[in-house]
């Protein structure tokens, strides 16, 4: 009898735990995962004030900008209301506690994302936010002539690019918890130690000085990873980021040399068990992505594996060259791809393919491209245990559902609304998903 009673208690138990569905039930809802790029970051010494001001505005005084990216991300006609959405290019302020300001994103979302921008879309907000502190226009502890011109000034002579700490950096978006108190950052990694790093050159001949060389980090602004923790307690490694545009500013090759070399590292990141041992982040822990659950790549990484190697002249922008070698070694990794096919899984649009037409670029794929400038720098690329469902990148071709986002009446594209870059989404299910 006495065992009967035990066992009976025992089934009770493990019916009592097997109520709690929010631990126990599988998960199997598709997510829809995203990055846009904002353009939120202005390039000038009051470039937060003046952006602050903007998120905080309303009704009539309302950035119409602002608006318009709003608008894109509570469509829904294709890749809108993303369930994890990462915006990058918008500025925050870093304190002296190295930890970033959530006010630019908490107005945005209060102001503009929150209400309905036109009729038939529907506010949006998000509960869990995550806003990255940046290396951008960050001061070194002692002064360093980076850009080798005998000075020291912002906005070159920084750790990254920028007149401010703050410029340029990344913010999250999510309707699920996120494990913030186990976030992983690389902001103070070297860029020397990186594999393969070498001295950049600054032109006429010169190298990167050695007391730069030693003090920069290979981060312009940061790379996270960051842990997605779903209802069924399976947990997805977010991998966010944005590297440094390769776009020349002097004679330096320092921004596209930097740029390889963050992509390098992000490839060993991923591949922990052969080449990320060496990685140690600011904590001091060791290695790579953790190989215990998949992960998700969400950022802007600014290159394309695409050996025509030169962008598209786009108003004032001149077109200059990326390094595709890193970015074609990175999405050939065993951790994304499984046969070898590097863009069978990449988003894409009519609008961007029709735009290559118009430009006549050499780029093989235009219909993947995420950008005015003519290359996919907007990058969501999950591990290959992810099951992809959907993709896309939001371009609308003139005439479709959100064209006025982009061009005038007259179809041509319209440089007012500030937007280069175009959101860039995929759907994962995860019913399907090991």
């Amino acid at each position: 009898m006495q065992f009967r009673t035990l066992g009976l208690a025992l089934v009770a138990l493990a019916m009592t735990a097997c109520s709690d569905s929010s631990k126990t039930q599988n998960f199997t809802d598709t997510l829809r995962f995203a990055t846009f790029h904002v353009d939120m970051a202005y390039d000038e010494a009051g470039g937060y004030d003046r952006l602050l001001n903007e998120v905080r505005a309303t009704g009539s005084d309302a950035s119409p900008r602002l608006q318009s990216i709003a608008a894109m991300i509570q469509q829904d006609y294709q890749g809108g209301r993303p369930d994890v959405l990462l915006l990058t290019g918008i500025s925050v302020d870093v304190r002296d506690t190295d930890t970033a300001s959530d006010a630019i994103i908490r107005n945005f979302q209060e102001n503009y994302l929150s209400k309905a921008q036109e009729a038939g879309l529907a506010g949006l907000s998000y509960p869990h936010i995550y806003v990255a502190a940046t290396n951008s226009g960050q001061r070194f502890d002692e002064d360093i002539d980076v850009s080798g011109d005998g000075l020291v000034f912002p906005p070159e002579d920084r750790n990254g690019y920028g007149h401010y700490h703050g410029q340029n950096s990344f913010v999250l978006l999510s309707q699920y918890p996120l494990d913030v108190d186990g976030v992983r950052t690389f902001r103070d990694f070297n860029w020397r130690d990186v594999n393969g790093a070498s001295k950049p050159s600054l032109g006429g001949g010169n190298v990167l000085g050695d007391e730069a060389w030693d003090a920069l980090s290979i981060m312009d602004t940061n790379f996270v990873d960051l842990s997605l923790l779903l209802p069924d307690g399976r947990r997805v490694s977010l991998l966010l980021t944005q590297f440094e545009s390769p776009m020349p500013r002097d004679l330096s090759e320092r921004p596209r040399q930097r740029n390889r070399d963050q992509l390098q590292f992000l490839t060993d990141y991923i591949n922990e068990w052969d080449e990320g041992k060496y990685l140690r982040d600011d904590k001091g822990q060791p290695g790579g992505v953790a190989g215990n659950r998949p992960f998700v790549i969400m950022g802007r990484l600014q290159s394309d594996e695409d050996t025509a190697h030169f962008t598209v002249p786009y108003l004032d922008l001149d077109s200059y060259r990326w390094d595709s070698g890193n970015m074609r070694k990175l999405l050939s990794s065993y951790q994304i791809v499984s046969d070898g096919a590097i863009n069978q899984d990449a988003p894409s649009s009519q609008g961007g393919m029709l735009y290559g037409q118009e430009v006549e670029s050499g780029h093989t794929f235009a219909e993947i491209w995420t950008s005015m400038l003519g290359l996919r720098q907007d990058y969501v690329i999950p591990q290959r245990d992810l099951r992809i469902v959907e993709r896309g990148v939001f371009w609308p071709a003139v005439g479709e559902n959100g064209f006025e986002w982009f061009y005038d009446e007259q179809g041509q594209p319209e440089p007012a609304l500030g937007h280069l870059g175009r959101l860039t989404w995929i759907d994962i299910d995860f019913g399907q998903s090991g």
